[in-house]
C-alpha cells in the first residue's frame, strides 16, 4: 500500500474512530506527541495564547508508517500590509504546523498555538491542503517552527 493511500485511509478512519470512543471528546484529546488517531481535529478553531483567532484546522497529516499525527494544516488568509494597516485578503493559505506546537483546550473544539499573526506570515505554506509532505517540505517546516521557539 502506498504512503498516500495509507494516509487517505487513516484520514477517513479518524471520524469513525472518534465516534467509537467511549468517553467525551474533551477527555479523548491527547497531549501533543501522543497517538491521536482517534481524534477529529478538522474544523477546530486555532487561537494564539493571547486569545486571537488565527484560523481553523483544514487538514491532518499523519506519519505514513506509524499513523501518528505529524502536522495539522491551519487554514488562514494571507495578510497584506498597506501603509501602516494590516489587511487580510485572499488567497487562502494552508500552513502545516507540527502537532507538538498545539495545546488542546479541554472541553472545547479549540487548539492553542504559541504564535501570532505575524509569525504566520513568513511560515512555509501551501495553496491547498496536501495529502502528504515531501522530506524537503517537512524539513523546511520543522526548521521554521524550531526557529520560532517550538520544541519539535
Amino acid at each position: 500500500m502506498t504512503g498516500k493511500m495509507l494516509t487517505l485511509l487513516l484520514l477517513l478512519a479518524v471520524p469513525v474512530l472518534g465516534a467509537c470512543a467511549e468517553s467525551s471528546a474533551a477527555a479523548d484529546t491527547p497531549a501533543p506527541g501522543t497517538d491521536a488517531r482517534g481524534v477529529q481535529f478538522i474544523g477546530y478553531d486555532v487561537y494564539s495564547l493571547e486569545g486571537k483567532w488565527l484560523g481553523e484546522v483544514a487538514g491532518v497529516l499523519l506519519d505514513p508508517e506509524t499513523g501518528v499525527i505529524d502536522y495539522l494544516v491551519l487554514s488562514n488568509r494571507e495578510p497584506r500590509v498597506y501603509g501602516r494597516a494590516l489587511m487580510v485578503t485572499n488567497p487562502q493559505r494552508f500552513v502545516p504546523i507540527p502537532w507538538a506546537q498545539f495545546t488542546p483546550v479541554a472541553g472545547e473544539d479549540i487548539l492553542g498555538l504559541d504564535a501570532d499573526e505575524m509569525s504566520l506570515i513568513p511560515a512555509p505554506y501551501l495553496e491547498k491542503v496536501p495529502d502528504s509532505l515531501g522530506a524537503a517540505q517537512a524539513s523546511a517546516i520543522d526548521r521554521y517552527w524550531q526557529s520560532m521557539g517550538g520544541g519539535n
